[in-house]
């Protein structure tokens, strides 16, 4: 932000006795109509017409008040002009702030509700919190229940992956290599600020000896501006996810193992395939007393120490319906 010094001007101030208005801050401590002695208090910004210069104008600092009678005295006086008082200790006077820098007036005051809106509003909101402090309550409601191991099921899958021709796009500087058949157009990537002028305000600075400064504050201003790059469509060939193949087992006797696997082709080719991701599943299945069936997935080393047959206790939503795992515990 830059600022510019636009000059330096006398504050006005009125007579609180006589009336006379617009006086000078600098010029008139006094009134020159009945020599009352002017309060820095009273002092305000002149309107544009009323603004008067003050030329080879030297700052010493702000006014002090004397402490006898109370008249505003230039910052390097060691005496009172209209008393003698010494000014040593002496306060400054306060200073003005521009109105453009004055806080917004509060909001006015919400209008008032009548009785009646404010209590079926209250009730409602009273109703709404009341539905979702019920639904998290049921949503986190547990029962104790008691169960029987049924069976167990596991279940194995890889993921078979193909070298194959794929069709992409990415921004030209990010194009892997071995791409061919590629194609380019200009687009938006990103946007750049660009300076685009400045916004100018006027602000008024009181100096507090009776003078005010008026500066010039500019902020530059930005507009955004696109930013082209080149985007690039090609085909790349890469390993891609085609297929799944899976084996599983309904019973502890079934014991587990990795699906057979047959690869149409071998090695780094078009059409070529290769095993990727493994993933497992081990799921011990239970029934309540009431016939409800329930299951839980462990890892397999503890998945086959649930033998069948055995009861357990174990915590069950009431809403959900749904077993928490690690409430097991063997039944008593």
């Amino acid at each position: 932000m830059s600022e510019t010094d636009l000059g330096t001007y006398q504050m006005l101030w009125d007579c609180l006795y006589c009336g006379t208005a617009k006086l000078l801050g600098k010029t008139h401590r006094h009134c020159p109509s009945c020599g009352a002695a002017q309060d820095p208090e009273a002092r305000y910004f002149p309107s544009e017409e009323d603004k008067v210069a003050v030329e080879d104008h030297v700052f010493t600092g702000a006014d002090r008040t004397c402490p006898a009678c109370n008249t505003p005295m230039a910052a390097a006086a060691s005496h009172c002009a209209g008393c003698g008082s010494a000014m040593e200790g002496a306060a400054e006077v306060s200073r003005k702030r521009d109105p453009a820098d004055q806080p917004p007036p509060p909001p006015p005051p919400p209008k008032k509700k009548s009785k009646a809106g404010c209590v079926i509003g209250c009730v409602l909101l009273g109703l709404v919190l009341a539905v979702v402090a019920a639904a998290a309550v049921m949503m986190l409601w547990k029962k104790q229940a008691a169960i029987q191991v049924a069976g167990h099921s596991w279940e194995r899958s890889i993921q078979i992956e193909e070298y194959r021709s794929v069709k992409e796009d990415a921004w030209c500087d990010q194009m892997p290599s071995g791409a061919h058949d590629v194609t380019r157009t200009k687009e938006v990537r990103s946007h750049k600020k660009v300076e685009d002028g400045e916004d100018c305000t006027i602000k008024k600075k009181d100096q507090g000896d009776g003078t005010f400064k008026e500066i010039e504050e500019c902020k530059p201003r930005y507009r955004e501006e696109p930013v082209y790059d080149q985007k690039c469509r090609y085909t790349v060939e890469k390993w891609t996810a085609d297929r799944t193949v899976e084996e599983g087992g309904a019973s502890l006797s079934d014991t587990p193992a990795w699906p057979k696997v047959s690869l149409s082709k071998t090695g780094t080719c078009v059409g070529c395939e290769r095993e990727g991701a493994r993933s497992e599943e081990y799921t011990v299945h239970f029934v309540d007393d009431g016939g409800k069936d329930l299951s839980c997935e462990f890892p397999q080393a503890s998945w086959s120490t649930y033998a069948v047959g055995s009861r357990w206790a174990g915590e069950v939503g009431v809403v959900t319906g749904k077993l928490d795992c690690d409430s097991l515990a063997p039944a008593g």
